[in-house]
């Protein structure tokens, strides 16, 4: 069992130590999104099917939606909202593990895969993404009101990425449906 702890908005994973985090590494071109830096949708999806290949591998995809976006882009012109995107990528870095995967999959939705993060320790998610929203909802003066609308769906050895990442966009639109800023998570029943 990973030995993950939470320390000052981060956590830390002690099996990792060693390792090439995806958040250090520089993606090239074709793997990065332009705007944000973060791995792009096709390298993000690879990283995680290649991740779900793993023998006994378990970890939690999150589908964040940044709320509102076009209505930020329309209000407050495109620079504004390519700055929001910008901010919210970085935050997401800042709040997360370093080997955690983090990739830009359209125009105002992000993915995290959280690998070695089991139903045990699921509910740190909710809490992390309420305080991302804080955080982001009290930038300061030169940014608008922003928050998060996340799903999540735990997955494991095996499974593919397309399972996955449907499971984690039903509950995301349950929390859209229920007025946004929120996380939930998929049980299975």
């Amino acid at each position: 069992m990973k030995n993950i702890l939470w320390h000052r908005g981060r956590s830390k994973d002690t099996q990792y130590k060693g390792r090439t985090s995806p958040a250090k590494r520089l993606y090239s071109d074709r793997e990065s999104d332009a705007l944000t830096g973060v791995a792009d949708r096709k390298y993000f999806q690879k990283t995680v099917e290649a991740a779900l290949q793993e023998e006994g591998v378990q970890g939690c995809l999150l589908i964040l939606d940044v709320d509102w976006m076009k209505e930020i882009n329309e209000r407050f012109g495109r620079n504004m909202g390519d700055r929001v995107l910008q901010n919210v990528a970085v935050m997401l870095r800042e709040n997360f593990r370093n080997c955690d995967s983090i990739g830009r999959l359209g125009e105002d939705e992000f993915a995290l895969w959280i690998g070695g993060l089991s139903v045990e320790h699921v509910d740190g998610i909710r809490r992390r993404i309420a305080h991302l929203n804080d955080k982001l909802m009290h930038q300061g003066e030169d940014m608008p009101v922003v928050t998060l609308s996340a799903g999540v769906a735990l997955g494991e050895a095996g499974e593919k990425f397309k399972s996955l990442y449907g499971r984690a966009r039903e509950v995301l639109q349950r929390v859209k449906e229920r007025g946004r800023c929120g996380c939930e998570i998929y049980e299975r029943h």
